[in-house]
């Protein structure tokens, strides 16, 4: 009786672990887009207390066309340079997690950019060592070009939407001013409530 109790859990076991990472084939994408800067703390907590734990912990990336935009309050200057809210270093990091977005798919690059988001250093060495991920063509991108080159493409990316401050979150192609308290504060909740509404389809763990 006990042997066969146990053949009962570890199946239940085994198909409840299935389940939780089932994905439906075809599953219809919200679009999400996070503007941003590297060492914004309000950034720095978005991305590690919210957008990460449900993206990967409750795989919610699948379900998500995920687009991070590393450029923020970043300006040109009067000499067509730029700068950033945070001074040079965040302008450094900004070209890095462009780099990594260059250079990986979103999964990939998710995990690298909030892991460098819970320190203020450049820890993408340390980073790729904990997943296990090739950085070379990272580390290419960042040492061939300029970091006002790699930078372009988001800075004109960012001038297309009318914010006021990051992180700033666009959902379906729409920035809301007034979703933004509760994408940052209750981003999965409101992910699955935006999800729901789009298409219909309650998600797993909403």
């Amino acid at each position: 009786m006990k042997a066969f109790t146990s053949f009962l859990l570890l199946t239940f076991g085994v198909l409840a672990c299935t389940a939780k990472y089932y994905h439906e084939p075809n599953a219809p994408k919200l679009h999400i887009t996070l503007y941003y800067e590297a060492l914004c703390p309000y950034c720095m907590a978005f991305v590690t207390n919210q957008l990460s734990p449900s993206m990967v912990l409750k795989d919610r990336l699948h379900y998500t066309n995920l687009t991070l935009v590393p450029y923020g309050n970043a300006k040109l200057d009067d000499k067509g340079e730029l700068t950033c809210q945070h001074g040079e270093d965040e302008c450094e990091l900004n070209a890095w997690h462009a780099c990594i977005l260059e250079h990986n798919d979103i999964n990939i690059s998710l995990k690298l950019i909030a892991c460098m988001m819970r320190g203020r250093k450049n820890n993408l060495d340390k980073c790729a060592k904990r997943y296990h991920i090739d950085v070379t063509a990272v580390k290419d991108c960042k040492s061939s070009r300029s970091v006002d080159n790699i930078l372009k493409k988001y800075g004109e990316a960012t001038a297309e939407v009318d914010f006021s401050g990051v992180p700033a979150i666009a959902v379906d192609d729409e920035y809301n001013a007034d979703d933004q308290e509760d994408l940052m504060a209750i981003f999965d909740h409101t992910f699955c409530a935006k999800y729901k509404a789009k298409f219909n389809i309650t998600l797993n763990n909403c």
